[in-house]
């Protein structure tokens, strides 16, 4: 009786340090698959890694040039409730404007000439010159040889933004494009024609493309 009593007092304590070893391994799994998931963390998307492309800068001046006119907003001083013209903003003193892009599109001549426009108009004025100017024909449809004329447009133009021009950049580009064109008459080669023509005309294009719908 005794030798059974003994038995069953080591069955038990067998038992009993089986039970604890099966806890404590299951301790060690719980904790081993605990420390796996705070070590694991997803991989950054692609998005995430890919850094923002900013938008790519013009040469000076024209990037200058571009955020002046980006800048500039329509007065609203002196406006008409109503505009004979669609999608346009015009003025008591006979200044009209386009309202997406802001250059001036029209403007009243009485008989003794335009009023002046005002201190807030000027830019949207310069902006309609700008592209007025670059409305001559391209280099393929110009008229071939040394006829006069051919750049007279675009230099008066160039003379009235001149006079009411006040920003730098915009007048460092009014005299280079300027000082391309005055001579234009007396170039003798066709070729050189061609050559001087085709430069205006693309720094003429390239600015009015600064002034388009937001």
């Amino acid at each position: 009786m005794k030798k059974f009593a003994i038995g069953l007092g080591i069955l038990s304590a067998l038992l009993m340090a089986g039970c604890s070893a099966s806890e404590e391994t299951a301790d060690i799994a719980v904790n081993e698959s605990e420390t796996v998931a705070e070590e694991y963390t997803p991989e950054a998307t692609a998005e995430e890694e890919t850094p923002e492309q900013e938008d790519p800068q013009l040469e000076s001046p024209y990037q200058e040039i571009k955020e002046h006119f980006d800048s500039y907003e329509l007065p609203e001083e002196g406006r008409l409730a109503d505009s004979e013209f669609v999608n346009a903003v015009e003025y008591e003193n006979g200044y009209t404007f386009d309202q997406d892009t802001k250059a001036m599109v029209a403007r009243i001549h009485s008989e003794s000439g335009p009023t002046e426009p005002t201190e807030g108009q000027k830019t949207g004025v310069i902006m309609g010159w700008l592209q007025d100017a670059s409305g001559i024909p391209s280099p393929e449809n110009r008229v071939g040889g040394n006829a006069d004329g051919q750049v007279a447009a675009p230099l008066s133009r160039l003379q009235q933004i001149k006079d009411l021009n006040d920003f730098e950049p915009l007048e460092q580009w009014l005299i280079e494009t300027e000082n391309i064109l005055l001579n234009f008459d007396d170039i003798k080669t066709e070729q050189e024609r061609a050559e001087v023509y085709a430069e205006a005309y693309e720094r003429l294009e390239k600015m009015s493309s600064l002034i388009q719908e937001p």
